[in-house]
């Protein structure tokens, strides 16, 4: 089924598009139907694939030739989205964060197994240099003990995307749109967290996410990781200071492995960590393709759904 996978997209705004766009880069797939409550943008991409533009999403799903979808809508649907394709009996990419609450997650897991079908949770950021390659080194060995991580990930212009970002009621806030990323990246690396506090500050605004939000974790071992986020800063800035025993890696971008700057006791260097130069959205798709075969995806259900659940305690600590 692989070698030509049918499929079929939920959602086809600026991500939707490029994520339709680079699963036909794979070679292994060919979109075949999308749909959008836009029908300008259905069919627009229509065109643009050679594909069937369909009315809803209900038209899309009763399609005998689509054998799985990806879903690329705001994360307030995803949870009717996926539990619909499941139902349909479509095999699932669903883009991050997996739903809003941990019992919208359940009920997606529920669907999915009830039905037989695979899905995947899109957490790209497992598949970015430098986090990539700093997980596998770390798993090696090659850092000894992890003691202290920071992050910050500071947004000035984020709200200007697309107008459901600034509602909770469409993105979930702040930590499921955007911290989701990282936090979802510390647990395939240090595993559950042992306690999460979060302090979150908003002013009156139009919008209603987080203007700051501070998390503080802690982890088995006694590591300790501290981030900084939030959508009222003066500028964009992305970075990371990783502190483990034999080594502290940092970067003020976060997404240049050039950048990243390596202090070690050992001689380690960034020529050590073995940069993947390959799109990162495009190893992700990938691997979900080729999972359909072996049954197993790299990303799970139930492994997104503990990423909702560790937003959901940051949320309560902080009494949002």
């Amino acid at each position: 089924m692989t070698s030509d996978l049918r499929l079929g997209l939920i959602g086809c705004g600026q991500f939707g598009a490029f994520l339709a766009a680079t699963a036909e880069k794979t070679g292994s797939a060919r979109v075949v139907a999308v749909t959008d409550v836009d029908p300008a943008r259905t069919a627009k991409l229509a065109a643009l694939h050679s594909a069937r533009a369909c009315a809803d999403e209900q038209a899309l799903l009763a399609l005998g030739e689509v054998d799985a979808v990806l879903i690329a809508t705001p994360p307030a649907q995803h949870q009717g989205n996926a539990i619909n394709a499941a139902r349909a009996g479509k095999h699932i990419f669903l883009e991050k964060p997996m739903a809003l609450g941990e019992a919208a997650c359940a009920e997606i897991n529920a669907a999915v197994r009830d039905a037989g079908v695979s899905l995947m949770v899109g957490h790209v950021l497992r598949y970015f240099e430098p986090y990539r390659s700093i997980a596998r080194a770390y798993r090696t060995g090659k850092f000894g003990r992890a003691l202290h991580f920071s992050f910050w990930r500071l947004e000035h212009d984020f709200l200007q995307i697309s107008p459901w970002k600034g509602q909770r009621a469409g993105s979930g806030g702040y930590l499921y749109e955007v911290a989701a990323h990282e936090l979802d990246w510390l647990r395939t690396v240090l595993g559950e967290p042992l306690a999460v506090q979060a302090q979150i500050s908003k002013r009156p605004a139009s919008h209603e996410l987080e203007d700051t939000v501070a998390l503080q974790l802690a982890f088995a071992g006694g590591t300790s990781v501290h981030y900084l986020g939030g959508t009222a800063f003066p500028a964009n800035s992305h970075g990371y200071c990783l502190r483990f025993e034999h080594a502290t890696l940092s970067s003020d971008v976060a997404f240049d492995p050039a950048r990243l700057r390596i202090e070690s006791t050992t001689g380690l260097s960034p020529d050590d960590l073995e940069f993947d130069t390959t799109d990162p959205y495009l190893l992700e798709l990938n691997d979900w393709i080729a999972s359909l075969d072996s049954g197993t995806p790299p990303i799970t259900g139930d492994d997104a759904a503990a990423t909702i659940a560790l937003i959901e305690s940051a949320y309560r600590s902080a009494g949002w």
